[in-house]
């Protein structure tokens, strides 16, 4: 089992690490851009936003970069029938919140939010809970990493990889980016 977790531990990295790519975010706002899943206006806000990240956003990708790690440090844990993820992430938003009110950052606590919580235990749609904190300080980056984090996934864009999911799933995770389609 220790090369299981060794290659856990690497895959974790290394979606960290994309999850920042500057090369791979412009690939996806040029990938949403062909789909016509963005506007031309709107790509070029992207664009613009790249690099002028600010403290909190940087605080909330390391959270969202966590819960990627604890999603490929499931691979490691040989328990299929407890969604093991699901209760990771969502004692890492309960700890992180009560960790920020004890330092007294109230700005840093109401990131992890009721609502973070919640989502953070659904399974399949887990990994997306700290987009709800994003979209509250910026829409348009939410959009970019929900889809960023979706190509590092699948290789296909949000709503392309939404489109063989249960209805209900496909509803949350659309009201957690905040985009708006019907089904």
């Amino acid at each position: 089992m220790p090369g299981t977790a060794q290659s856990a531990r690497g895959a974790a990295r290394r979606l960290q690490r994309a999850l920042h790519d500057e090369q791979l975010l412009l690939a996806t706002i040029a990938q949403l851009e062909t789909t016509d899943e963005i506007t031309a206006e709107r790509a070029a806000r992207l664009r613009a936003l790249l690099g002028q990240g600010t403290a909190t956003t940087s605080y909330i990708l390391r959270n969202l970069a966590v819960h990627l790690g604890i999603g490929a440090g499931r691979l490691a844990v040989p328990v299929p029938i407890i969604p093991v993820a699901s209760v990771l992430r969502g004692s890492w938003v309960a700890l992180a919140r009560a960790t920020e009110t004890t330092r007294r950052r109230p700005d840093y606590a109401r990131i992890h939010s009721l609502e973070t919580f919640l989502i953070a235990c659904v399974p399949g749609a887990g990994y997306l809970a700290y987009i709800v904190a994003l979209r509250r300080h910026d829409p348009d980056l939410a959009l970019l990493y929900a889809n960023h984090l979706a190509m590092l996934l699948s290789h296909r864009t949000l709503e392309e990889t939404l489109q063989n999911k249960p209805r209900p799933l496909r509803r949350l995770v659309r009201r957690v980016v905040g985009t708006s389609r019907d089904d």
